[in-house]
Order: structure tokens, then sequence, then C-alpha cells
């Protein structure tokens, strides 16, 4: 669980969800995601290929409830996009 392999980003992506809280007790709060400057940019090592809304990215979450899904994140601090795996 937690941080993944980080790669250095030239520039922001351009769609993300911003992440503004982790509920506690939640498969996000077992990772190192950080309210305010991280954003999923993509799931399983892709990118968004078009616009996500957190609905979509909700019924994801939880089709895939009791799998690994690996998060892309990009971080708005480091800019720097790395893997989260929720489990």
């Amino acid at each position: 669980m937690g941080a993944g392999q980080s790669q250095q980003s030239d520039r922001k992506p351009s769609r993300g969800l911003h992440i503004l809280r982790v509920t506690p007790s939640s498969p996000a709060s077992q990772t190192d995601l950080e309210p305010f400057f991280d954003f999923v940019v993509g799931l399983e090592g892709n990118p968004f290929a078009s616009d996500v809304d957190a609905t979509q990215l909700e019924r994801i979450v939880e089709s895939n409830e009791n799998k690994p899904l690996n998060l892309l994140v990009w971080s708005s601090k480091t800019e720097q996009t790395r893997r989260e795996q929720l489990e």
C-alpha cells in the first residue's frame, strides 16, 4: 500500500479529480493521498482519456471492492505523478 514510483512531470495534467478530503477508515485512508495537493489523473497507470467525474470514480472504486486498484496521482506540491494503490 501507499506511494509507488514517482516520475517527474514537466506539466500539469489536462484533466483530473481534485482530492479535497480522505474519509477515515476508507481504502484511500491507507494511502499517502494529500487533500488539496493531489489530483487523481488516471487509473491502472493510464491517464484519463476523457473527463471523469467523482460519481464515475466512486463507481469504479466500488466495482473493484476487495481488489487492488491503482490510481495515477499528480501532486501540485511536488509536480510529480505517482501511483497509489487502493486495497
